[in-house]
């Protein structure tokens, strides 16, 4: 199937994980998702078709605990017995569970290593046994440029259980204008500022003139080291209908990132060049919380292919322009060089 499209629609089932079930100790190797509230948290006075959306999320996060372990079997319990599979971009179909068993063992012998991340747009219980839900997904696969997707999948319940019943895929609708592209990161324009123990931390984002671009200065001063000053420049790749980033930093070192949303959550996998010549990777995942209030962290850090420990996040939050401005050393958004 094109553009692992098995892969994608699995992705398009398992937006909504539990963030609790990500080990917190640990360095963590993939985006975290977002968890559907858990049934005992749900009211016992809600009316039905509250009570069947909590069950259809809780059927997809089943869904991605059971692709991400490269179980077959569970991935098929979950699909029903005439569940069919649509590329509306290439016609491509898959009925039934014998050929999807089929799909997802090339699958997963072709890409051991796929991550899924996806998010939902809406869920529409209707007539108390069928449910659409529409998103996105991103397939990931080292070494590929990720994979973003529309999905409309209908669930239909059998004997009390949500199964997946179609899956369509296509084709994200391309944005008319890059400011339309970049609208969705609109949110973090304006100035955001973090103080640690360690080290005090400003950003601000704005458009560029023409709104093409979102345009990111950040500063990290610690005591005793220079300032540690960049800039990244965001947009809109319209050959690869992806969000990209460009970032130049005051000791020499640049880098490229690639953009993805899931949930509340910006994914960004990053490569740099460092300033003595190193090659460095990582995936930052930058969360929103409230209108006022972002976290960034950078896991599954390499340098030179050497995985580095996994920092803290850094929480930001919005200030006024000219508080930022007197933190910073430099010419006054959530500062993604600040946890690099």
């Amino acid at each position: 199937m094109s553009r692992f499209a098995v892969a994608a629609l699995c992705a398009a089932l398992v937006a909504p994980v539990v963030q609790a079930q990500q080990p917190a100790a640990s360095a963590p190797t993939k985006p975290s998702q977002t968890s559907p509230t858990p049934p005992a948290a749900a009211s016992k006075s809600a009316p039905p078709a509250a009570d069947d959306t909590v069950a259809v999320q809780q059927a997809m996060a089943a869904y991605i605990e059971a692709f991400n372990r490269h179980d077959s079997e569970a991935l098929l319990d979950l699909w029903s017995p005439t569940g069919t599979y649509v590329n509306k971009e290439t016609g491509e179909r898959s009925s039934g569970r014998e050929a999807l068993a089929t799909d997802f063992a090339k699958v997963f012998a072709a890409t051991p290593e796929i991550e899924l991340s996806g998010g939902i747009d809406a869920v529409r219980v209707i007539g108390g046994d069928t449910a659409i839900v529409d998103g996105v997904t991103t397939v990931v696969v080292p070494n590929v440029e990720p994979a973003v997707s529309a999905y409309s999948a209908i669930f239909v319940k059998q004997d009390g259980k949500w199964l997946l019943d179609t899956v369509h895929e296509s084709d994200l609708p391309t944005p008319e204008t890059p400011r339309q592209a970049l609208q969705p990161l609109e949110w973090m324009v304006g100035a955001w500022q973090d103080e640690s123990d360690t080290a005090t931390v400003s950003s601000v984002m704005r458009w560029s003139p023409s709104e093409a671009f979102l345009i990111r200065s950040y500063d990290v001063i610690r005591e005793d080291e220079e300032p540690f000053q960049g800039q990244q420049i965001i947009g809109w790749d319209p050959a690869a209908k992806q969000i990209r980033s460009w970032t130049f930093n005051s000791d020499g070192s640049f880098g490229e990132g690639v953009w993805s949303k899931n949930g509340a959550e910006w994914i960004v996998r990053k490569s740099e060049t460092l300033a003595d010549g190193r090659l460095a990777s990582g995936t930052q995942v930058i969360t929103q919380i409230d209108a006022d209030t972002v976290t960034v962290q950078t896991i599954a850090k390499e340098i030179d292919g050497v995985l580095e420990p996994t920092a803290d996040p850094v929480t930001m939050k919005r200030v006024a322009e000219t508080t930022a401005a007197a933190a910073s050393p430099a010419a006054a958004a959530p500062a993604t060089g600040a946890a690099r």
